[in-house]
């Protein structure tokens, strides 16, 4: 950058603090905090929401232009405060933190679907998430239109559970039912386990297939886990008590035969795993995961006995 240049964004920056502190708001840095017990507190006594980014702020390239090009805009900085209050959950390679954030972050990381860098979770002033994002090209003001669209269904799952608490049996469960259906599928999985037990204990009988939606979806998340914490034994032991549990056939079969043979691939045992994904694709021929099974056997499989 010429010296020019910096002197005209040096004023710039200047400027802009100047205008942002005139307005009641702090620059961008000062918008966020690393203590989560402080951010839990301000978001209820604020009635906010939680603005979580699970960064590495100091070599993620795409952490860095998420900061960049959104975080750190006038657009943003003036308008998403609004809503939400902001937690920064940062695993960096050289800036130096304290043991007790380290452990903060590590404990906050397990509680959500992070599965790379940048994410960015959206939750409820309790902690409770209602959505999922990352990085997303367009700037400030596209990225606080795709944040106003995950709002829209916090509402939704709001609205539905409101109604629930005055219903009852069956009906109850449809409302719980319609809160989660509102929210993204991986994290019905991993941070409502306690409103997924509720429903299928409302519909014990099956009569509105609940139990087995919601039977299939808790059996998938404690396969899954098993799978990330590369118990392969336990993944596959579990996907056949869910098969015995929940039938051989339909989508819930095809999705846990899946896992099945990964955990299978990943122990080296080819043919289980083979075997596995026909099973998964004769449970449902027309099924999600169809396509993708066969294009794994045609590539992966297709000389295995």
């Amino acid at each position: 950058m010429a010296p020019c240049a910096r002197v005209r964004y040096g004023l710039a920056a200047a400027l802009l603090a100047f205008m942002l502190a005139a307005s009641g708001l702090a620059p961008a840095a000062g918008l966020w905090t690393e203590n989560a017990t402080e951010a839990l507190a301000q978001a209820a006594k604020e009635k906010k929401d939680l603005l979580i980014d699970f960064t590495g702020s100091d070599w993620c390239g795409w952490c860095i232009r998420l900061d960049r090009e959104v975080f750190s805009q006038p657009a943003f900085v003036a308008q998403a405060p609004k809503q939400f209050v902001f937690l920064k959950i940062d695993f960096p390679r050289s800036t130096p933190q304290s043991e007790e954030l380290k452990k903060q972050n590590q404990e906050w990381q397990a509680k959500y679907p992070v599965r790379g860098y940048p994410t960015i979770v959206l939750a409820d002033g309790a902690g409770k998430p209602y959505a999922a994002t990352g990085y997303r090209a367009g700037g400030a003001e596209a990225y606080l239109k795709h944040l106003d669209e995950f709002r829209k269904a916090r509402e939704k799952r709001d609205a539905a559970v409101a109604k629930a608490r005055s219903a009852e049996g069956i009906e109850k469960a449809k409302l719980l039912d319609q809160a989660l259906s509102a929210l993204d599928p991986a994290l019905v999985m991993t941070s409502y386990g306690d409103v997924i037990e509720e429903i299928v204990k409302l519909d014990p009988e099956n009569k509105a297939g609940l139990k087995t939606k919601y039977a299939a979806i808790a059996l998938m998340n404690q396969i899954g886990s098993a799978l990330r914490e590369k118990q392969f034994d336990q993944a596959i032991s579990l996907a056949d008590e869910a098969l015995k549990s929940l039938g051989d056939t339909g989508q819930p079969a095809q999705d846990i035969g899946f896992m099945k043979a990964m955990a299978l691939n990943s122990k080296k045992d080819k043919t289980g795993a083979k075997k596995a994904l026909d099973a998964a694709l004769k449970a449902a021929p027309e099924g999600s995961k169809a396509p993708q099974i066969k294009a794994v056997l045609e590539r992966f499989f297709k000389d295995t006995e």
